[in-house]
């Protein structure tokens, strides 16, 4: 890389070194030939670069140029150059500032002099304060853009983020990258609503609140985790941590950081200086009073209302029945759910918005919603406009809803069981808790006997996943899932026979449904009947979308490697292989199914690989994949294989 920024900066530019890479860029500190100058250039990553307009890019930057301020880092040059893979890279220049960030800062000391803090955030908020008069967004802010000199902030990569979004579009969020950091995101930009001034206002808030608090508001063991407590919990008091903080301070960033953005300051000056305004917290006046005495008469009478309504429900006063096309569009979004393709996805979104269009207060509606969004972050399916980041958020805010609205459906509380295994992959506690209020409140929801079925597979209990398997199908012969996930259980446990007789009963229900097709394809191909195996692959093929199609690839390649047909087998990789490369990190599925095909080819390295593209380890869904499916079990004494298990009792553990 060096080497080429080099030949094509030639005339203006001496790279010397390399100073850091980060999410967007890697930056290189070069000589400034014609002004004997230290000069920064950031050198877009390729994924980003390949995503873009490169051109138009260019142009925004060259616009943002413009911005002054004694705060803000300046941009002094742009362009764009063809890196090694031949993949066209923008740059942007800027001085070199030879200080620290605030990120270097804070990690050297966690919590910052109160009065330091304070003027960071100030002089911060001057610059953004400056770029919002001219219309710009920064939407990256975070102690890592903070640059600190003697005293004195300057913001970076000024923007950078809106220059990505705006030439990206949909392009960038196929990639399934998304433009900021969680823990500093605003809720608006995490769920892609519309984002204005005050979503910098938010972040800047967030960067404060660390700086004095020794870390930021929301915290979580991942990013899907932050984004989550930020949707659903109000920000932590900062004086409880940190008893010195001024009470004008802790309001200000509090109020600064309220999820709705209509409920912060008007702009980030008057944050700035809510700060320093002694005026700004006092006791209530006449009209406050009078706002607190109506809150105190709203409150009883929700609360009364409230207790009328629990009352009629358990003197079992029907509530007034819901609308038949609400019911209608509910039932089409749930069909079209339980299709589990990406346009079934897509057709389920639509006639849950719909039917909640009509009925904001519906709740299986909420629920089949926040299950759809739940499914489509888990098989990385693509939205137009909606970045991947951001529908595990979505998912939230609706089983919230769902909840908020009704706590005693079981349906409800099986999608919060869904849920909750998405948010926190490697602990399947909440999600037990939830799917036991499920089956409390309906013994005979065949969703639910899934959902505790799957969660006691990847716990290690594959017998009782079993039974509870049997009782989803038993109390609805119908369930096609629960006929597929039935048939996997007899397959990880390889009981072939079994598991071919529920698969084949589960596209007997449903011809269409794709899981069953990829499902029958790899009991056939373990029973060693490959020709059964391609044509299940391919049928599966022919009604998957998106990521479905590489898996379903895979299984070809699986087939084909298995049936002794390397070359072919190597063909279908290659296609999959390339099309995977496009999914950033790798869909969980999808580095299991490629790693699946490599083992069959002899390939033990390039299958190891494949599974190290997926994180976290830790994932239970993905060990269950490593401990427990057959196609694994040519490299299962690889020393790379074994390192990726989980240790039990003082040993890697592998069977079901």
């Amino acid at each position: 890389m060096r080497d080429h920024l080099n030949a094509a900066l030639a005339d203006r530019y001496a790279v010397e070194r390399e100073l850091g890479r980060g999410g967007m860029a890697t930056v290189w500190l070069t000589r400034d030939l014609r002004h004997d100058r230290s000069v920064a250039i950031k050198v877009l990553h390729e994924e980003l670069a390949g995503a873009i307009g490169v051109d138009r890019f260019v142009r925004e930057i060259r616009l943002t140029g413009r911005l002054q301020h004694p705060h803000i880092v300046p941009l002094l040059d742009s362009g764009a150059f063809t890196g090694p893979n031949g993949v066209t890279l923008p740059w942007y220049a800027m001085p070199f500032i030879a200080g620290e960030s605030l990120r270097a800062r804070l990690d050297r000391e966690r919590h910052l002099p109160i009065e330091d803090a304070l003027r960071i955030a100030e002089q911060a908020a001057a610059a953004l304060h400056a770029a919002h008069r001219e219309g710009i967004v920064h939407r990256d802010i975070k102690p890592e853009n903070l640059l600190l000199v003697d005293g004195h902030t300057y913001v970076a990569d000024f923007g950078i983020a809106k220059a990505l979004i705006e030439t990206g579009g949909e392009r960038l969020t196929n990639t399934g990258i998304a433009i900021g950091t969680p823990a500093y995101m605003s809720p608006e930009q995490a769920t892609a609503e519309a984002v204005d001034a005050r979503s910098d206002q938010y972040s800047l808030a967030c960067v404060l609140y660390e700086m004095l608090a020794g870390e930021p508001p929301f915290t979580g063991p991942t990013a899907q985790a932050i984004m989550a407590r930020r949707l659903t919990e109000p920000a932590r008091p900062l004086r409880p941590v940190r008893s010195a903080v001024p009470v004008v301070v802790e309001a200000a960033v509090l109020q600064a950081l309220e999820r709705i953005p209509a409920d912060r300051f008007p702009d980030v000056s008057a944050f700035a200086a809510a700060l320093r305004n002694t005026r700004s917290v006092s006791r209530p006046g006449r009209k406050s009073r009078a706002m607190l005495r109506a809150y105190g008469v709203t409150l009883v009478l929700g609360v009364a209302a409230l207790a009328v309504w629990v009352g009629g429900h358990r003197r079992g006063i029907a509530p007034t029945a819901p609308d038949p096309q609400v019911v209608a569009l509910y039932r089409t979004g749930m069909q079209a759910y339980d299709r589990r393709t990406a346009e079934g996805i897509r057709d389920a979104i639509r006639a849950f918005r719909a039917a909640l269009e009509r009925d904001s207060s519906y709740a299986p509606a909420w629920a089949g919603l926040g299950k759809t969004y739940v499914r489509a972050y888990e098989r990385q399916f693509v939205f137009p406009g909606v970045a991947g980041d951001s529908v595990l958020h979505l998912a939230v805010t609706a089983v919230d809803r769902a909840l908020a609205i009704d706590r005693r459906s079981a349906d409800v509380w099986g999608t919060q069981a869904v849920l909750s295994r998405d948010l926190d992959p490697t602990d399947l506690t909440p999600a037990f808790r939830a799917i036991r209020q499920a089956l409390a409140l309906d013994s005979k929801d065949a969703r639910a006997w899934h959902y505790l079925a799957i969660s006691l597979a990847e716990s290690g209990d594959m017998d009782e996943a079993l039974k509870a398997w049997r009782r989803s199908v038993a109390v609805n012969p119908s369930y096609t899932q629960g006929l597929a996930f039935l048939a996997l259980g007899h397959y990880w446990r390889r009981q072939y026979d079994s598991a071919a007789l529920w698969a084949d009963s589960s596209i007997a229900v449903d011809p269409n449904y794709l899981l069953g097709r990829t499902t029958v394809g790899q009991v056939a191909v373990e029973l060693g009947n490959v020709v059964r195996g391609k044509a299940a692959f391919e049928a599966a093929r022919r009604l998957g979308t998106d990521v479905e199609v590489v898996n379903t690839l895979a299984g070809s390649a699986l087939a084909e490697a298995r049936g002794g047909n390397a070359r072919e087998a190597r063909r279908f990789l290659q296609r999959a292989d390339s099309l995977a490369m496009t999914y950033r990190p790798a869909p969980l599925h999808t580095a299991v199914f490629l790693a699946q095909a490599y083992a069959a080819l002899g390939d033990p390295n390039h299958a190891i690989a494949w599974l190290r593209r997926y994180t976290p380890r830790e994932d239970l869904h993905f060990q269950l994949h490593l401990r427990c499916d057959p196609p694994f079990d040519p490299i299962a004494r690889e020393p790379g294989f074994l390192s990726l298990l989980l240790v039990g009792r003082g040993r890697p553990t592998r069977g079901c």
